[in-house]
């Protein structure tokens, strides 16, 4: 919950900020401060039955995390803590094209699974923009949580069972 309203307040002053009291749009938007899109996928990984963050509590290992794209690329990732909310895997999504996209992602041999969404591109306001949107997500092998299409960032909860 705390992610959707973090994400949703600037967006909805980026929406309201360049009308005059008329409601027409003004434009002159120096006075704005855009929400910038940083084209990235946030995963956190808690644990199915207790919650817990499994990169924070070693149960994942970010040395032993691989990860390729849909062109069997290698992609780099780094891992980011927000206060309060978690350790995540933060993964980059390239925006040379936009279309069907996928990540596998492999915890140790064999421990894998796919990200499968699609991306589109949106110019954006009169104010801001471009961004990425990201649409159509879903993960294979285990339960997630995701906040709506939207452009990026996005912020994922894989719920992961059983992690030897």
């Amino acid at each position: 919950m705390f992610k959707k309203i973090l994400f949703t307040l600037p967006l909805l002053f980026l929406f309201t900020a360049c009308k005059n009291d008329d409601g027409n749009q003004l434009t002159n938007c120096s006075l704005v401060d855009c929400l910038v899109g940083v084209d990235i996928i946030y995963l956190l990984f808690l644990n199915a039955d207790s919650e817990e963050d499994l990169l924070a509590n070693g149960a994942i290992d970010p040395n032993l995390i691989s990860i390729i794209n849909e062109e069997s690329d290698q992609v780099t990732f780094t891992i980011e803590e927000f206060s309060g909310m978690g350790i995540y895997l933060a993964i980059p999504v390239a925006t040379n094209s936009y279309g069907q996209k996928h990540f596998t992602i492999d915890f140790n041999e064999g421990e894998s699974f796919t990200i499968n969404f699609e991306t589109s591109f949106s110019e954006g306001g009169e104010c801001c923009g471009p961004y990425t949107i990201l649409e159509q997500y879903a993960i294979d092998n285990y339960s997630y949580e995701l906040m709506e299409s939207s452009p990026l960032p996005a912020f994922s909860t894989v719920y992961i069972p059983n992690l030897n």
